[in-house]
């Protein structure tokens, strides 16, 4: 297996689990539930399940920076500045994950909402956006290494990602749950055809995926 294709396998595993703890768990303690009490039983009463779901953001954090270094490398492309506004979305994407688990389920209720809405700003509209665009400019980097139904997969990682961002910032409950229905799933799907297809390697034929 190469780096490339194991960094992909990494980061698939990560968000896959990452992406069910969102679903599973966190969901509980964010603003797709309404009730504000029901919100703070959730943190305060599932601490730990809590602390895992944003623990599992982390990891997913530091698998697509991993991902995103070696596939600019193995591309050889004159991208590879393009990670380091990943590298740049790491801070604003801890600090906010730092709040979620360290501060909301200790914080007042009267704080409670102003705290976590810099938290979603911080992770959902600054470091979401420099993560997409990071996705954008490698894709088009790449764009001719693999498939063009890859690269299409690719970009709309970077279009729903940037969908998010302007989501979180506008504070809109429902355009971020519906970008995140479609982000993840595109995300886990580019992350899998990058893992199978032996893109990089200038000369050979695109292997189709599942062959």
């Amino acid at each position: 297996m190469t780096p490339l294709r194991r960094a992909a396998a990494i980061a698939f595993c990560a968000h896959f689990v990452a992406g069910l703890s969102m679903a599973l768990v966190l969901r509980h303690g964010l603003e797709t539930t309404p009730v504000l009490q029901d919100r703070l039983a959730f943190l305060i009463n599932h601490r730990v399940l809590w602390t895992f779901g944003w623990f599992t953001w982390t990891v997913a954090a530091l698998a697509i920076l991993y991902f995103y270094f070696v596939f600019a490398a193995a591309h050889e492309r004159k991208s590879q500045f393009a990670v380091y506004l990943t590298v740049a979305a790491l801070g604003p994407d801890l600090a906010a994950q730092a709040i979620e688990v360290g501060v909301l389920p200790n914080a007042a209720p009267d704080l409670f909402l102003t705290l976590d809405r810099v938290a979603v700003m911080l992770s959902g509209y600054v470091a979401n956006g420099l993560y997409s665009v990071t996705a954008l400019i490698l894709v088009w980097g790449a764009r001719h290494a693999y498939p063009a139904s890859v690269s299409v997969i690719g970009f709309a990682v970077g279009v729903f990602g940037i969908a998010l961002s302007v989501a979180a910032l506008l504070d809109s409950v429902d355009g971020m749950f519906w970008t995140n229905v479609f982000l993840v799933p595109s995300l886990l799907l580019w992350l899998a055809a990058v893992a199978i297809i032996e893109g990089p390697r200038s000369g050979r034929s695109h292997r189709k995926i599942g062959s």
